[in-house]
């Protein structure tokens, strides 16, 4: 009967042994794991903060300059005077000494039987500058003067809207001519044609 008892409290121990063993190697199976979702969330995190396409520029002119430029839109126009004085470093600049305008006009294209036509300033962020389209049909000339909307990455004219009789029937030409204070550029041509 004594061995028995013997026999049965050795296997018993061995048995806590085990289950011990085995908690223990969960447990440390568990923490390793923990550790290395951890420690890969970090990497991600790093990863995007050295990969973000941020420069330095942009993040000194998000900081306030002054007190002036605690409220959004002074901020907004503090950001973009920023902007304008980075670009005036690295755009090139004509004989005139105004940076020179990338303008692109796009396609006229048709909706409900209007011509619209649209274009960007793509290497010039401004708030201020004057977009005349020209149009020319043979002798025939007319422009229309649209506004100026900036936005963070360019600056957009305003789109013309043609209706039906604003032009006589024939094969237009136009391009768009930009200027503002600090910069100047044109269009190359589009055709498109009224009926």
């Amino acid at each position: 009967m004594a061995t028995k008892t013997k026999t049965s409290k050795t296997i018993f121990r061995i048995i806590s042994l085990i289950l011990l063993v085995a908690v223990i190697s969960f447990g440390a199976l568990t923490g390793l794991k923990l550790y290395q979702d951890a420690n890969q969330e970090t990497e991600d995190d790093t990863t995007n903060i050295n990969t973000a396409d941020v420069d330095n520029n942009s993040i000194q002119s998000a900081k306030p300059t002054d007190e002036k430029t605690t409220t959004p839109g002074n901020d907004a126009k503090a950001k973009t005077e920023e902007l304008e004085k980075q670009q005036s470093k690295e755009v090139k600049k004509n004989e005139n000494g105004l940076r020179v305008a990338n303008v692109v006009l796009n396609e006229p294209y048709r909706a409900d039987n209007k011509i619209i036509i649209s274009s960007t300033i793509t290497n010039i962020v401004e708030t201020e500058g004057n977009c005349t389209y020209i149009f020319t049909n043979g002798p025939s000339s007319i422009t229309k003067k649209t506004q100026v909307l900036p936005n963070a990455k360019n600056t957009v004219c305003e789109a013309v809207v043609l209706e039906k009789n604003d032009l006589s029937a024939g094969k237009w030409k136009v391009r768009l001519e930009y200027k503002s204070k600090l910069s100047e550029g044109v269009s190359e041509t589009q055709t498109f044609t009224t009926e």
